[in-house]
C-alpha cells in the first residue's frame, strides 16, 4: 500500500486519471451512436481533474477534494441538464433537482428500450457524463484521497463493463489509452517517498485499504445496477439458441433442439456473418424452422432427401405466384444484398424473409415447404453470396383479406402437445383475442399481448418446472426470453385454428464504421411465422422491443393503415419510440403502458451478488496482501524460519532465547556438515536473531526491509538443505 502521494507528483497522477478515465468513456462508443456525449464526458473529467488537483494543493484532508469535487459537479449537471427551458439557472432549486430526477429516470427508459448503437438523447448524454465524473471522484478518493493506485483500476473498469457483459467491442484506442494511463499512474505513485514522511502503522494501512476496496467495489456494484448503459441494454438481452463457447475453431451452430425450460446460456460475441445492402435492410435472417413441440422442446422433422438444385438467377420463394406486386407498378421493388459468412457453420445459408434470388458458386438445393436454402456440408468462413432480395408491399389490410382455406400440406402446423393443459391454453388464446374473429387480428392481438410491459417482462431466467407444459407455465409467471414469447405465440396461434410455425435465425445485427452491417452470436433469435393462404407464411414479434427491437411494419399497430413496404425501420433508441401496448389480458390494468420503473428487476439481484463476489474477491487480496505485510516483520520472518527448520528436523522450545536457538541451529548443520557453517549462512543466521531481539526490546529497532529479511531466511534454509542428505523412498 503506497503512501498518499503529494505536491507534483499529486498532479501527475490526477491527471494521468483524467487521461484512464477519459480513454475508458471509448468503451461505450459502440453502445451509443456518434454525438456531443465523447466531448462533453471527456472535457466534465478533465475540468473536474483541475478542481481535484486544486483543492488537493492546498489542504491535506485526504476527503476534502472528493467533497468538493462531488459538490461542484453535481452543481455542475444541474445548471447544464436541469435549467428550465430556454435559459441558464445559476441557482438551482428544488425544480431543478427534480427535472434533473426525471432525466435519469427518462435515461434508463431509453437505455431499457433501445438497441445499441443507441440515439445519444439528452437523457442518455446526462447519465454518461454524470457517469464518468462519478468514476473519476471514486477513482480519485481511491488512488490519491486513500493511497491505494491500483485499487483505482476497478473504479475506471466500471466505464468498461457494459461492453464487457453484453459482448460488444471495446475501443482498442481507449483500451491502451485507459491501461498506460493505469501503469503510469502506478509508477508514479510507486516512487521513492521521502524521509520526512510518516510511516503508517500496519492498523492505518488496515483501514485505508478497506476504505478503497470498498469504494472500489461500491463503484462496481453502481455501474452493474444503475449505471449509464448497463446491462439494461438489450445487447444483454439475446438468446441462447447458438451452442457456443465449448466447440474449437470459433465455428457456431444454431441449436435446433430448443428447450423452453432451459434458461439464457453462455452467448458468443463471435461475427457470425457480415452483409452490406442498399437499402439497409432491418429485417431478421432466417436459417431455418421447426414445426415439431412436445410441450417442452422443439424438433426438427425429418429433412427431404430429393430436393430440387438452386438455378442461377432462380426465385426462391415457397408460392410465387401469392408474392403481391406493388400496386400501380408491373415489377416489385428489389434491392441487393451482398453476405460474407465468419463464424457460422450450418448447413442452411441464413436468408431474408421475403422473396429472393441467389448468386453463389455453389452446390445448393432449395427447401420450399420449410423456406430453407439447403448446402451439402457446413458453411464456411470466408463464404459468400450476394442475393437479388424483393420487398414485399405487404400491409395490413393485406393480410385482413386473405382467405382462410389453408392448403392440405399446412395441416401439420396445427398438431398441439399433448399436454394437460392445451385446453387451458387455448382458453386463454381466446381471452387473449377478445372476440377478434379475422386471422390477422387474432395474430395481432397475440403479439400485442405479449409484447406489453405490463403483462410479460424479459428476463435471461427460466421458473422451475410447475406442469408438464411449458406454455402453460411461461403464461403463469410471465417471465422469459425469446424461446419463451416466440414458442408461446406459435402454440396459441395453433389453438385458434392458425397454422403456424417457429423460425431461427438472426436479428439485423450492429451497423459497422464501414457501412456494413455486423452479426454476432448475440444476435441469434427465435419468432413465430404464421399463415395467411394470399400471403404465405408471415413473421410476427411476439418479443418485448427490448430484445428484438420493432415489430414488422405489417405488425405494428401505430405504423398507420397505409401502404407499408416490407422493410421494417431501425429502432431509433429514443425513450418515446416504444408507444403504448394494448393490454389484452385478462388483469384488471388499463390499456395502455403507463410510466413504470424501467430498470428490470432481474437487475438488482444480479448487480448485487456481482458486487458481492467483487467485494469478496477484493477481500481475499487485501488480507492476503496485509498477511504479507505482516511477514515483513522479524518475528514473522522468525517463525517462518522455525516452521521451515522443524521439518527439517531442526527444533527449538519457548525456553530458549532467540541467541540460544540461533546457537543450536548453527550446530545442528555443522554437526550434519561435519564442519562449520557456511560464513554467509551464519551472518544470515545471526541477523535474524538479532532483528527479534531488537525488535521485541529496543526502543527504536532496526527497519528491516522485506527483501533483507526474505534473503537472510532463504540463506539459511539453503545452508540447511545443502546439508542435510536426500531422504530415500519409502519401502512398503
Amino acid at each position: 500500500m503506497n503512501d498518499v502521494v503529494r505536491g507534483t507528483r499529486a498532479w501527475l497522477a490526477v491527471g494521468l486519471l483524467a487521461v484512464g478515465v477519459s480513454a475508458s468513456l471509448l468503451a461505450l462508443t459502440f453502445l451509443l451512436a456518434p454525438g456531443r456525449w465523447l466531448q462533453l464526458g471527456a472535457l466534465a473529467v478533465v475540468a473536474l481533474a483541475a478542481v481535484l488537483g486544486g483543492i488537493r494543493a492546498t489542504t491535506r484532508a485526504w476527503w476534502a477534494p472528493t467533497l468538493g469535487g462531488a459538490l461542484l459537479s453535481t452543481f455542475a449537471l444541474l445548471v447544464l441538464y436541469a435549467s428550465p427551458p430556454g435559459r441558464l439557472q445559476v441557482l438551482p432549486d428544488r425544480e431543478s433537482v427534480a427535472r434533473l430526477g426525471d432525466l435519469i429516470r427518462a435515461g434508463l427508459q431509453a437505455a431499457d428500450t433501445s438497441r445499441p448503437p443507441a440515439e445519444p438523447t439528452l437523457p442518455l448524454e446526462l447519465l454518461v457524463v454524470g457517469g464518468a465524473l462519478l468514476v473519476m471522484l471514486a477513482a480519485d478518493l481511491i488512488a490519491l484521497g486513500l493511497g491505494a493506485p491500483a485499487w483505482a483500476g476497478l473504479a475506471m473498469l466500471a466505464l468498461w463493463i457494459p461492453s464487457i457483459v453484453i459482448g460488444r467491442p471495446g475501443s482498442t484506442q481507449g483500451f491502451v489509452g485507459a491501461a498506460l494511463a493505469y501503469l503510469l499512474l502506478l509508477a508514479v505513485s510507486a516512487a521513492p517517498a521521502t524521509s520526512s514522511r510518516r510511516r503508517r502503522s500496519p492498523e492505518e494501512h488496515r483501514r485505508r485499504a478497506t476504505a478503497a476496496a470498498t469504494i472500489a467495489g461500491g463503484v462496481i456494484v453502481v455501474a452493474l445496477v444503475v449505471g449509464p448503459l448497463g446491462t439494461v441494454l438489450p445487447g444483454w438481452s439475446t438468446v441462447r439458441l447458438p451452442q457456443v463457447g465449448s466447440s474449437t475453431g470459433g465455428s457456431l451452430q444454431l441449436a435446433d433442439d430448443l428447450d423452453m425450460r432451459q434458461s439464457l446460456g453462455t452467448r458468443s460475441s463471435e461475427v457470425v456473418l457480415s452483409y452490406r445492402a442498399d437499402p439497409a435492410l432491418a429485417g431478421p435472417l432466417r436459417v431455418f424452422t421447426l414445426r415439431d413441440y412436445d410441450g417442452e422442446t422443439w424438433s426438427r422433422e425429418q429433412d427431404d432427401t430429393d430436393l430440387p438444385p438452386v438455378e442461377a438467377g432462380t426465385l426462391l420463394w415457397p408460392t410465387r405466384d401469392l408474392t403481391p406486386e406493388p400496386p400501380g407498378e408491373g415489377e416489385p421493388s428489389t434491392t441487393r444484398l451482398d453476405v460474407r459468412l465468419e463464424g457460422l457453420r450450418e448447413d442452411r445459408l441464413p436468408v431474408p424473409v421475403m422473396p429472393r434470388t441467389l448468386f453463389v458458386d455453389d452446390r445448393l438445393t432449395y427447401d420450399s415447404r420449410r423456406d430453407e436454402v439447403v448446402r451439402a456440408g457446413l458453411t464456411r468462413s470466408g463464404m459468400q453470396y450476394s442475393m437479388e432480395v424483393e420487398l414485399l408491399d405487404l400491409t395490413d389490410d393485406t393480410l385482413r383479406a386473405s382467405g382462410e382455406d389453408d392448403p392440405r400440406d399446412v395441416a401439420q402446423y396445427l398438431d398441439l402437445p399433448e399436454t394437460s393443459r392445451v385446453d387451458d391454453i387455448e382458453r386463454a388464446a381466446r381471452e387473449v383475442v377478445d372476440g377478434e374473429s379475422g386471422r390477422y387480428d387474432q395474430a395481432l392481438a397475440l403479439q400485442n399481448y405479449f409484447r406489453s410491459t405490463q403483462n410479460f417482462t424479459y428476463t435471461i431466467d427460466v421458473d422451475p418446472a410447475r406442469s408438464d407444459d411449458a406454455v402453460w407455465d411461461f403464461l403463469g409467471s410471465r417471465t422469459g426470453y425469446c424461446v419463451q414469447f416466440a414458442t408461446a405465440m406459435t402454440i396459441m396461434a395453433r389453438t385458434l385454428g392458425i397454422p403456424a410455425r417457429l423460425a431461427v435465425g438472426f436479428l439485423p445485427g450492429t451497423p459497422a464504421d464501414s457501412g456494413e452491417y455486423v452479426v454476432t452470436g448475440r444476435d441469434s433469435h427465435a419468432w413465430p411465422e404464421l399463415y395467411f393462404p394470399d400471403a404465405g407464411w408471415i413473421r410476427f414479434e411476439p418479443t418485448p422491443r427490448v430484445q428484438s427491437g420493432a415489430p414488422p411494419a405489417w405488425a405494428d399497430p401505430f405504423a398507420g393503415t397505409g401502404s407499408t413496404p416490407f422493410i421494417e425501420p431501425e429502432p431509433t433508441g429514443a425513450a418515446g419510440d416504444l408507444g403504448p401496448l394494448p393490454s389484452a389480458a385478462p388483469v384488471p390494468q388499463a390499456t395502455t403502458a403507463a410510466p413504470t420503473d424501467t430498470t428490470p428487476g432481474y437487475l438488482v439481484p444480479v448487480g448485487i451478488a456481482t458486487g458481492v463476489l467483487l467485494l469478496g474477491a477484493a477481500a481475499y487480496l487485501l488480507r492476503r496482501r496485509l498477511s504479507v505485510a505482516e511477514e515483513l516483520r522479524p518475528e514473522a520472518a522468525w517463525a517462518h524460519l522455525r516452521k521451515r527448520l522443524a521439518a527439517s528436523g531442526i527444533v527449538w522450545t519457548d525456553a530458549h532465547t532467540t541467541r540460544q536457538a540461533a546457537e543450536l541451529v548453527a550446530a545442528e548443520i555443522a554437526a550434519r556438515r561435519g564442519g562449520p557453517m557456511d560464513p554467509a549462512a551464519r551472518r544470515a543466521l545471526v541477523d535474524l536473531a538479532r532483528a527479534v531481539e531488537d525488535h521485541r526490546y529496543a526502543a527504536a529497532p532496526r527497519v528491516w526491509s522485506h527483501a533483507d529479511l526474505e534473503q537472510r531466511v532463504a540463506d539459511v534454509l539453503r545452508e540447511v538443505a545443502a546439508a542435510t542428505p536426500a531422504r530415500s523412498g519409502r519401502r512398503g
